[in-house]
């Protein structure tokens, strides 16, 4: 079974350990080395803004990676306009890696966080070109591509890729 906790302080010592780890850095903040005082303060000060709401994945009582989302306000690189939220997500645990829980966790996510708010039209997500694993994830879960761009925050070529609250109501 598939759920979803907001983080809360003791899940840090967590995060700091998942994004140390090599086949989360590989693709998620690649150049930075996080102290646990830099993870505590970032999650931390995410949990007082709650801009950014930030969730673990959950797999039968076990923390398995986590997930965020947010509303996009620029969907320039995405090639859409409308109501968007953005998603961002890793499986931390490598016992859940490559065992096809991607699509399930998306499917649950956005059923549940996303297109939940019956304003949002759009959800989007934006992997880096050569993460061909997850690309096909998120193609399994209905996600379309869009767009492929250098992304200047993140400093490597962007696959943009969108999906509708049509689609994914069409896809279930």
């Amino acid at each position: 079974m598939i759920s979803f906790r907001i983080v809360n302080l003791s899940d840090f010592k967590q995060l700091y350990n998942w994004l140390n780890s090599s086949h989360v850095k590989e693709f998620w903040d690649p150049d930075k080395n996080f102290t646990f005082e830099e993870i505590s303060l970032k999650y931390s000060n995410r949990l007082k803004e709650n801009k950014i709401k930030i969730y673990i994945i959950v797999i039968n009582n076990i923390d398995v990676g986590f997930i965020q989302t947010y509303f996009i306000d620029d969907l320039t690189l995405f090639k859409i306009s409308g109501v968007s939220k953005g998603i961002d997500l890793y499986i931390g645990d490598k016992n859940y890696l490559h065992k096809g829980y991607g699509k399930h966790i998306l499917t649950e996510f956005i059923s549940k966080f996303v297109f939940n708010d019956e304003l949002v039209e759009f959800v989007v997500i934006d992997p880096e070109v050569r993460n061909k694993i997850a690309i096909k994830a998120y193609n399994k879960a209905g996600f379309q591509h869009m767009n492929t761009a250098f992304d200047v925050h993140q400093k490597v070529m962007g696959y943009y890729m969108a999906m509708s609250r049509d689609r994914f109501f069409c896809n279930l």
